[in-house]
């Protein structure tokens, strides 16, 4: 049996409060020769919202490599040579870019207990975070996490080192001397904080000479769990929400849901539910989803620009394409596909939606979740 002990993900910060820092976040698009160009993000909001998280690239760094990641993205199915739709592969090891470990990592024992990224606390992922620079003359000793002087009840944290300022998640080849935890930092942590997880700005969360024993300080309770890979440039410290995710219809149907205006994302559970179509290996073309008109209602009648549905298509298979081409017409509304609904209240939730920072991919594996 295959276990994954911690996969890629991509995590956004929420201030709790309005950040000092004021950027124009609105989405523009501009065009060249009637081609329109896709405007990239960091902040969105005014500087509210932060993605921390590394866009995947062939060059970005990876554990012990001179050359970079290299590859990890291939079209196979291509729309140019005749394919219904474009679909991408994705190939590339799970703790590549920013990541998350579990405790099965570094501790055999759980990894054979099943201690993978399945297991790990969504609550401690998600919650206020507070963001510290570090020192810059030294790795995360004790005596270093002693001067920070992190209040008891603060459980997660994100450590800014040098390595955000020498830029080490921007460089192809891999750089032994980044900054991290030494073993008695990890223990003082683990000791004299309440500390839950640990965001650290490289591909470690423990120094190089002290890789294996900081690591087990900190999984050892299986209590912690550590975020690495972050991106905390020009990210002012205080106080946020940190979201950290790591991977797991008619027309007349339409307009009897009766959908106030305003809502904006809207989750569709459906007889695929019912069906366990997401739990059969075999592919069921029978599978319900949205029809060409359907779709050109909701995109036309309501404000809704996130559509939840509960099995691979979000167009049910006669309208496989029309259907997908009125929601992506106007490039406004985002299709999240493949929820797992069952057992879940309708009602009114938090949605936290997480893709990869895939450049060149056409979709992405998410970690979904609904808060309360």
């Amino acid at each position: 049996m295959t276990k994954t002990m911690f996969l890629p993900l991509l995590l956004l910060l929420l201030s709790a409060a309005a950040a000092s820092t004021s950027v124009s976040t609105e989405c523009t698009v501009s065009t060249m020769d009637d081609y329109p160009v896709p405007v990239r993000r960091e902040v969105y909001g005014d500087g509210r919202i932060f993605d921390i998280s590394h866009r995947y690239t062939m060059d970005m760094p990876s554990w012990e490599r001179k050359d970079g990641l290299g590859r990890f993205l291939w079209l196979p199915a291509s729309m140019k040579n005749g394919s219904l739709a474009n679909n991408s592969l994705m190939k590339l090891p799970t703790h590549s870019g920013t990541h998350v470990d579990a405790p099965g990592h570094m501790i055999d024992s759980y990894f054979d207990a099943g201690f993978d990224v399945d297991t790990l606390d969504l609550e401690v992922l998600n919650g206020p975070a507070l963001l510290v620079d570090v020192p810059r003359d030294s790795n995360i000793t004790a005596k270093v996490m002693e001067s920070l002087k992190i209040p008891k009840e603060v459980r997660r944290v994100l450590f800014r080192t040098l390595n955000t300022d020498r830029r080490l998640m921007f460089k192809s080849e891999y750089d032994s001397s980044y900054v991290g935890f030494t073993t008695d930092g990890a223990r003082w942590l683990v000791k004299n904080t309440g500390i839950k997880l640990v965001g650290v700005d490289f591909l470690s969360v423990a120094c190089e000479d002290h890789l294996v024993s900081a690591h087990l300080e900190f999984f050892e309770s299986r209590e912690i769990i550590l975020v690495e890979g972050l991106k905390l440039d020009d990210v002012p410290t205080g106080i946020y929400n940190v979201h950290c995710l790591p991977l797991r219809l008619l027309a007349k149907v339409m307009e009897s849901l009766n959908i106030p205006k305003g809502v904006r994302r809207v989750l569709f559970r459906t007889l695929n539910t019912d069906r366990r179509l997401m739990f059969k290996k075999e592919f069921d073309s029978s599978y319900v989803g949205f029809t060409t008109d359907g779709a050109r209602w909701l995109a036309k009648n309501t404000d809704i620009k996130l559509v939840g549905i509960d099995f691979l298509s979000a167009a049910c298979y006669d309208h496989s394409v029309p259907a997908h081409l009125e929601f992506f017409e106007g490039r406004e509304i985002i299709l999240v596909e493949g929820l797992k609904l069952d057992n879940v209240p309708v009602g009114i939730f938090n949605v936290h939606c997480l893709p990869l920072r895939l450049l060149g991919s056409e979709g992405s594996p998410i970690r979904c979740i609904l808060i309360k």
